[in-house]
């Protein structure tokens, strides 16, 4: 196993420094803490997810979460890493680059539709944790060793995950209230049926699209997404060899 302590925190950590053996009578660990955090997460959401409710869940007081995580913003970037940690990235085949991201790609989006509110989570963080470290050393060495380039490495590598969140955050978030109760294909048709009562003078191509508009497949949808971002960068590094 990876000795994680031997990893060196990023400058922004907002964690306490490492406190070793946890304290006399403190039963409450940091790991326990994390779970809990993520229990809660996926059962009620993220607007639910305080330190007096974990500590409530744990049957402690807050001051022990503290004592261990620093702050609910530490406890927030340690449920994100918990998460990253499920995912599993594949061994470098070099000849298969773009189908291992594509793999890695849907694995993402089946974690995030695990776990409640992450994309909101993840928002504005920065993930340096050890699994999400563990994952990008993983991940740059599925595209360097398949002949990406290191700058081209490195932004595909991120914009996955914008292109994941941007993707998941429409699947996971809370329907506006006058569509709730709606399923995904209901809305669908919905939209298909209005845009092809529209004007057809005044909107020719949208209503002779109109049937498209009823697809709602979102693992159709997300497929196609992913293709043509593995597709476009797979293109550029082609370009890129000359």
């Amino acid at each position: 196993m990876t000795d994680d302590a031997a990893i060196p925190p990023p400058p922004w950590q907002r964690l306490p420094p490492d406190r070793g053996q946890r304290r006399r009578r403190d039963p409450i660990t940091r790991e326990a803490i994390v779970q809990k955090a993520l229990e809660l997460l996926d059962r009620d959401g993220l607007d639910a997810l305080s330190m007096r409710r974990v500590a409530e869940e744990l049957g402690t007081g807050a001051a022990s979460l503290y004592w261990h995580v620093g702050s609910k913003d530490g406890l927030l970037d340690l449920v994100l890493d918990e998460i990253i940690g499920e995912q599993e990235v594949p061994d470098p085949e070099p000849d298969r680059w773009a189908e291992q991201l594509k793999e890695v790609a849907h694995d993402l989006r089946r974690t995030i539709l695990r776990h409640r509110d992450v994309v909101r989570l993840s928002i504005g963080r920065i993930p340096m944790g050890p699994n999400a470290l563990r994952f990008s050393e993983r991940m740059l060495a599925v595209l360097r060793e398949g002949g990406v380039p290191d700058e081209l490495a490195v932004l595909g590598h991120h914009l996955l995950f914008s292109v994941v969140n941007g993707f998941t955050m429409d699947e996971t978030g809370e329907p506006a209230e006058d569509l709730a109760g709606l399923t995904m294909a209901e809305g669908a048709k919905m939209a298909r049926d209005y845009i092809a009562a529209l004007p057809a003078d005044r909107f020719p191509n949208m209503v002779a699209v109109a049937d498209s508009y009823a697809i709602s497949d979102a693992d159709r949808r997300f497929s196609l997404l992913i293709d043509l971002y593995v597709d476009g960068l797979a293109a550029r590094v082609r370009a890129a060899a000359g």
